[in-house]
C-alpha cells in the first residue's frame, strides 16, 4: 500500500509522516528571519541613541535676517512682536535668530511653499 503524501502542520510540505517531517520547516525559517529582523532593529536603536551631538546652533544677526527676506528692521520688528519669527538672543549688539527661524520665516512672509 503506498503511503499518502500529508501537508507537515509546520510547514506545508509533503511528507508521508507529517509530524517527523525532515524537510527544513518554512515556519521556523519565517521566524529566524525575523528575530535577525528584530536584532537589526535594535542595533540600529542603538546606534541612533549613540548619535553624533547636535551641530552647533547657526544664529544670525537681525541685519542677515533683514538682507535675506528682504525687508527694513522696523518690518522684522513688527513682523517679531505678531509672532511670526521669534529672537533667539539678546545683546548689546542686536538680536540673533536662529538660521532655520529665519528660512521659514522667509517662506511664512512670501508665502512661498516647499519645494
Amino acid at each position: 500500500m503506498m503511503s499518502e503524501k500529508l501537508p507537515c502542520v509546520n510547514c506545508f510540505a509533503l511528507s508521508a509522516k507529517p509530524e517527523k517531517c525532515q524537510t527544513p520547516c518554512l515556519l521556523n525559517a519565517c521566524r529566524l528571519i525575523v528575530d535577525q529582523i528584530v536584532q537589526s532593529v535594535e542595533q540600529v536603536t542603538a546606534l541612533i541613541q549613540r548619535k553624533l551631538p547636535d551641530p552647533p546652533i547657526q544664529l544670525v544677526h537681525s541685519k542677515e535676517v533683514c538682507s535675506y527676506v528682504g525687508i527694513v528692521a522696523k518690518t522684522l520688528y513688527r513682523c517679531e512682536k505678531q509672532g511670526m519669527i521669534l529672537a533667539y538672543k539678546k545683546d548689546h549688539t542686536g538680536k540673533y535668530f536662529l538660521h532655520a527661524d529665519m528660512v521659514l520665516f522667509k517662506k511664512k512672509y512670501h508665502n512661498l511653499s516647499d519645494f
